[in-house]
């Protein structure tokens, strides 16, 4: 097992670039932060988790994986 010490900057950088995006742009999926960032979907979550342990962010909404999601209403069916 590798004992390095982890790179701090680079987390920090990684931290502050996930913080700017989210005040730049408001709260997002973490599919689309990882495009932001240029991460995958779970890197993104992953890092997402870290961050919310640390009390860096906040973890507001959960959908099971396989929920179906609502079809797009007919013309009929829109209000306006």
């Amino acid at each position: 097992m590798d004992d390095a010490p982890v790179d701090d900057e680079w987390w920090g950088e990684l931290d502050a670039a996930v913080i700017a995006c989210l005040q730049a742009h408001g709260a997002m999926a973490p599919r689309d932060l990882g495009r932001q960032l240029g991460l995958s979907e779970p890197a993104a979550a992953s890092l997402l988790c870290l961050l919310a342990l640390e009390g860096k962010v906040r973890i507001c909404l959960v959908e099971h994986g396989r929920a179906a999601r609502p079809a797009d209403p007919a013309p009929r069916d829109l209000v306006t």
